[in-house]
């Protein structure tokens, strides 16, 4: 590739020249990932993880680096949720000293380009989009929660995008969390974009959790419509600990989000959860994989989707029992709200067992708001309109209510507004 043009319409060639124009900063983990890029090559339709996500639209684009963006404090606080919490901002891509927190009480945060100095685990589900952002992140922050601690206040990072209107900003983050045994930590995950431009964010978020401890962690998509986000989470669990985990991801264009998660000790119980709500002709792909690795393990999970308009959404969970796993206890549940008759959903839950005493179970729904529901309310005297707003906060309601911050709860209960304003239902 390297005597290839600088301007070429081939998706794969624009990201190497990205890729080489900072190879002096790149380490070799870097390196590494983007040979499997390479190797593995841009997904395709006939690919059966792809099969209904299609990449034609994000591929048109061309593909750049964004300039240097630098934003006001006052710009930062009119993005960021007023929640006591501290706050680490970043703005494509890069770490923003100066508009976060100078302290950051208990946990140890370090940034660095050398990501060879940091043992990063290897993924759980590698895939193409998770070894490009790899390749092209320009930093890693590693954040560790020291043994027997309990943070007091939630860590929130704020991640802010900026589009624009010729070309596709490419934007990578890379976060690193340990906590340590016995360790207690509230994560807050937030996505924004600045000027509502197009653009291209991919994030991989790792966790591990270590024996005793507990994590809770909260992701806010809230990018706009013109954008791209694909996204990876990774989370391995330690013995005796305790997982929360609930994704609201509510924007972008296009958005493809894997969590991936590996229990591998015995007695950890793990709360696995998704919103989504595509809208217009948006494309939302969630999917879930689980190993349960250890025995005398419980799991949960509960995606749910509200489509609108001709907004698509893709569901594919995976939960993969191991032979020795005695005593799993794992459900899985996705359920799907139609908005009107337009949208569309496809969605595979799937159990791959190798052990005999267990007890797992998943399922789907897919159904329209139900007109009896309709007709019962507007006989109270309810309008249509608000009674259709009413059935769809009461579906999302099991994931809303189980925020324990009121800050975040409004700021989901106003983006579904957003999302679906009574004069469009």
């Amino acid at each position: 590739m390297a005597g290839l043009p600088m301007k070429s319409n081939n998706p794969l060639q624009q990201w190497y020249h990205l890729f080489k124009s900072h190879s002096k900063m790149r380490s070799q983990h870097a390196h590494q990932h983007w040979k499997q890029v390479i190797r593995v090559g841009l997904p395709t339709r006939k690919d059966e993880n792809w099969k209904y996500t299609a990449l034609d639209d994000l591929l048109t684009h061309q593909f750049v680096f964004p300039p240097k963006k630098m934003l006001s404090q006052a710009q930062v606080d009119v993005l960021a949720l007023p929640i006591d919490a501290i706050r680490l901002v970043f703005v494509n891509g890069q770490y923003q000293s100066s508009l976060s927190a100078t302290d950051t009480d208990l946990f140890v945060v370090r940034h660095s380009r050398d990501f060879d100095k940091y043992s990063l685990p290897g993924a759980i589900q590698p895939e193409f989009f998770l070894h490009l952002t790899e390749s092209l992140a320009d930093e890693v922050t590693a954040i560790r929660l020291s043994h027997g601690k309990l943070a007091s206040r939630p860590l929130y990072l704020l991640h802010v995008t900026t589009g624009q209107s010729k070309a596709l900003n490419n934007v990578h983050y890379r976060h690193h969390f340990e906590i340590e045994k016995g360790a207690q930590a509230h994560v807050i995950e937030h996505y924004v974009t600045l000027n509502g431009k197009p653009h291209f964010t991919g994030a991989r978020f790792g966790f591990v959790v270590g024996s005793n401890a507990q994590l809770k962690h909260i992701k806010l998509a809230f990018e706009e419509s013109s954008g791209y986000h694909f996204a990876h989470n990774d989370i391995i669990v330690g013995s005796n600990a305790s997982v929360n985990s609930t994704s609201f991801l509510l924007g972008s264009g296009l958005l493809r989000h894997n969590t991936s998660v590996q229990l591998n000790g015995e007695n950890t119980y793990l709360f696995l959860n998704s919103l989504v709500l595509p809208m217009n002709a948006e494309v939302a792909d969630t999917r879930s994989y689980l190993e349960h690795n250890k025995g005398y393990c419980l799991s949960r999970q509960l995606h749910k989707t509200i489509t609108r308009d001709k907004g698509r959404a893709v569901f594919n969970g995976h939960i993969k029992v191991a032979e020795h796993a005695l005593k799993t206890d794992a459900q899985m549940m996705n359920n799907n709200l139609l908005l009107g008759y337009l949208g569309e959903v496809d969605t595979k839950p799937l159990l791959e067992i190798y052990s005999d005493d267990v007890k797992c179970s998943h399922g789907a729904t897919v159904s329209c708001i139900d007109k009896e529901q309709i007709f019962y309310l507007r006989s109270r005297g309810i309008t249509e309109e608000d009674a259709q707003h009413m059935i769809i906060h009461a579906f999302a309601a099991d994931l809303n209510e189980a925020l324990d911050d009121e800050v975040l709860r409004q700021a989901v209960l106003q983006r579904i507004s957003a999302c679906c304003p009574r004069d469009a239902l």
